[in-house]
């Protein structure tokens, strides 16, 4: 059970190193558009704010992960590090779209919260949009931990299962 949680654990922070140099690089680009072009930071309505968060962090990184775990490698930059790779029982391309949507959902409500929590000094909205994503995030690594197959919520609504590269050849 360990041998299979530990590699996991690393791929998830490998990938979280990943999604932190694609952030950083957004942020630098925003802020020399902000600054030179546009000089100074503008503000932005919620709405506004909302949908820069959405499309310029999670929807991206949705589309790079599903790329990645969809293609013939079948694995994100974590996952190739630490030698996992994910199978899908149907059509790659649509399991791979289906599992980083909802892997990256938490993220997005997490985003809504605070967000919205900054306009409108944390609201009921704010707080059951936290609440939801920490709960998502929660079971999803329960999940894992807990079950023998090693599959979370998203890998079974995906029809997918992260394997080592070994256990597939």
């Amino acid at each position: 059970m360990k041998e299979k949680i530990i590699p996991r654990f690393k791929a998830l922070i490998f990938d979280w190193l990943f999604i932190c140099g694609y952030l950083l690089l957004i942020f630098i680009v925003a802020l020399v558009i902000y600054l030179l072009v546009l000089d100074g930071i503008p503000e932005f309505t919620n709405l506004q704010s909302q949908l820069i968060a959405t499309f310029t962090s999670v929807v991206p990184i949705i589309i790079i992960f599903s790329i990645m775990e969809g293609s013939k490698k079948s694995a994100s930059w974590g996952k190739s590090k630490v030698g996992l790779k994910v199978i899908y029982k149907g059509n790659p391309v649509l399991g791979s779209i289906t599992r980083n949507t909802l892997k990256f959902l938490p993220w997005q409500l997490g985003h809504m919260s605070t967000i919205n929590g900054m306009y409108n000094d944390f609201d009921a909205f704010s707080i059951v949009f936290l609440v939801i994503s920490l709960t998502l995030s929660v079971i999803y690594i329960l999940m894992v931990v807990i079950r023998k197959d090693g599959r979370h919520l998203v890998d079974i609504l995906a029809c997918s299962k992260v394997v080592a590269e070994i256990d597939n050849k």
